[in-house]
C-alpha cells in the first residue's frame, strides 16, 4: 500500500479543496505587474504560453491562451467527471500549482532533481501567470524538450542514461506524468551529462485514484506511460532520420 493511503493523500494533497479556485489563493509575493505584452514567448501548448520572467532568469511564467472552460481537458470530460472533479483540475495553471504543492509536501526537494517546481501565481498584463522554475543548461541558455533535443541529437548515451534516471524515479516516488518528449525538459551540464526534468503533463486520469493507493496499479500505469513514451521517441528519430521538419508543440520560439 502506497504513502498515499496512508496519509490519506489524496484529500490534502496541494491547495484549491472543493470547487474553489487556487487563483488567488496562491501568490507569489510581487508589488507589480510584470509586462509580458512587449515580449515573444519562448515556448507554447495548447492553451497556454511561456515567457522567460522578465525579473528573474531562473523562472519562467504561463499564461493561459483562453478560458479554461473551453480547454481539452474539460470538453473530453464525462458529466460524471465535471460534477465531481474540482475546478482547478480543469485549469491548465492551477492543477499544475496544485500538483507541485502536493509532491512537495509529499516527496520534498528531492522532487526538484526531476520536476520543474511551481511558486505561485503573479498578476501580468497578459492576465495571470504561473510562476515555474526554468530548466536551463550549463550555458544558462533555455534548455531544450526533449522532443526538439532528441531531433537535433539523436538519441544520445547520455541522454538515454538520464532518461533512465528520470524513470526510476518517477517510479521510486509515485509520481504521475504525462512523460511526452514535449513535456521534457533536457538540462545539459558542463561535462556532457543530461538530467531529465518534466515540466508538463500533470494531469491524472483516474476518477478513482487506485494507481496512487496500490503499488500493483502504479507499476501498470508507470509501464503504460512508458511505453507510451518510447513510441513518442521512436517516431522522433524516424523523422528526423527520414529529414523531415519538425513541427507542433515542444519547439523553442525564436525572437
Amino acid at each position: 500500500m502506497s504513502s498515499y493511503k496512508k496519509r490519506k493523500f489524496w484529500k490534502t494533497e496541494g491547495v484549491g479543496e472543493g470547487d474553489e479556485s487556487c487563483e488567488g489563493r496562491r501568490r507569489v509575493g510581487e508589488s507589480k505587474m510584470i509586462k509580458l505584452s512587449d515580449t515573444t514567448p519562448f515556448a507554447h501548448g495548447n492553451h497556454r504560453k511561456v515567457y522567460r520572467h522578465p525579473d528573474h532568469a531562473n523562472r519562467c511564467l504561463k499564461v493561459m491562451t483562453e478560458d479554461w472552460r473551453q480547454c481539452d481537458r474539460r470538453k473530453r470530460a464525462n458529466v460524471i467527471a465535471r460534477l465531481v472533479r474540482p475546478r482547478w483540475h480543469f485549469h491548465e495553471n492551477e492543477s499544475e500549482l496544485h500538483f507541485s504543492t502536493g509532491l512537495g509536501k509529499r516527496v520534498g526537494s528531492a522532487a526538484w532533481n526531476f520536476v520543474a517546481r511551481a511558486h505561485g501565481i503573479v498578476e501580468t498584463d497578459l492576465g495571470p501567470a504561473l510562476e515555474v522554475d526554468l530548466i536551463t543548461d550549463h550555458d544558462d541558455g533555455i534548455s531544450l524538450t526533449l522532443k526538439e533535443h532528441v531531433w537535433r541529437h539523436g538519441l544520445t548515451p547520455e541522454c538515454e542514461k538520464a532518461l533512465e534516471e528520470f524513470w526510476q524515479l518517477l517510479d521510486e516516488h509515485w509520481v504521475f506524468v504525462e512523460a511526452r518528449p514535449d513535456n521534457l525538459s533536457v538540462k545539459v551540464k558542463a561535462d556532457g551529462s543530461c538530467q531529465i526534468y518534466a515540466i508538463d503533463g500533470y494531469a491524472f486520469g483516474q476518477l478513482i485514484p487506485l494507481a496512487k493507493w496500490f503499488r500493483k496499479e502504479q507499476r501498470r500505469v508507470h509501464r503504460k506511460r512508458r511505453a507510451k513514451h518510447e513510441r513518442a521517441l521512436r517516431k522522433i528519430l524516424a523523422q528526423r532520420e527520414s529529414g523531415e521538419e519538425l513541427k507542433g508543440r515542444g519547439i523553442q520560439e525564436q525572437d
